[in-house]
């Protein structure tokens, strides 16, 4: 019979728990490995296929637009990703337009709204969208063929002045594309009435809508990710859906 000691049983143990978590290291390391490799094969592929999208752009003359708050911040973090196009930051709340790096920068309804939000409310939204905004649209875009208006919708802003721009847009011999990012199922059945009733108004005027559902995002997210590492999800999506042919 084997006696063996406290002393040696411990190390035994030990030796145990080091190998055990040496071969975890090494699996971990080698998936970890994988993942990289997968990931830099996919950043390569998806840079050339910007780069060719912008060979075609400068024919075709493109520029992003983002409505509302949402929208602003997923084409901030696009124009991080590639700024060689023109991005347009469509809001009615003036200090979170300030912020924005975009030297393309629309203010709505300063007069009603005295720069602030719209709490919302999806027609204060539509509201904002006056001549004076369609007059300054005008000239932002008069170079531009191709129009990718961004927008998360349930909201005031999004949801309100985005058909009315699109349908503006329209007026001007434009190809539009939308992408409209839809609110959270936790957020309500009153925000997602809100995003359907503004997607059923975008559709009237145009037909190239794509709908992002930000449910399927945070099912692909750190539970600890918070609305910026979705919104910069969002931008990589958007922009893999255009360098793809949308």
């Amino acid at each position: 019979m084997i006696h063996l000691t406290i002393d040696t049983l411990v190390t035994f143990l030990m030796l145990y728990i080091i190998l055990k978590h040496r071969k975890e290291a090494e699996k971990f390391y080698s998936q970890s490995r994988s993942e990289w490799e997968a990931r830099q094969k996919y950043e390569k592929t998806l840079e050339q296929r910007l780069d060719n999208h912008h060979v075609l752009s400068k024919s075709n003359k493109t520029c992003f637009i983002g409505v509302g708050g949402g929208g602003c911040n997923i084409i901030q973090d696009m124009a991080e990703i590639d700024n060689r196009h023109k991005f347009i930051h469509l809001n009615s709340d003036s200090q979170a337009l300030q912020l924005k790096t975009s030297k393309h920068k629309l203010l709505l309804g300063f007069d009603k709204k005295a720069g602030l939000g719209c709490g919302g409310k999806a027609q204060c939204g539509k509201d904002l969208v006056n001549d004076d905004v369609k007059t300054k649209l005008l000239a932002l875009t008069k170079d531009e063929k191709i129009v990718y208006v961004v927008a998360t919708l349930g909201g005031g802003v999004g949801s309100g002045a985005t058909p009315e721009i699109v349908e503006y847009l329209k007026t001007l011999d434009k190809e539009i594309v939308v992408f409209a990012i839809m609110p959270f199922t936790f957020e309500g059945k009153m925000k997602a009435s809100v995003a359907v009733n503004s997607i059923s108004k975008i559709r009237s005027s145009i037909e190239n809508v794509v709908i992002i559902k930000n449910d399927d995002l945070i099912l692909n997210c750190n539970p600890t990710s918070g609305n910026r590492e979705i919104f910069k999800m969002t931008s990589n999506i958007i922009y893999k859906r255009i360098a793809d042919g949308i």
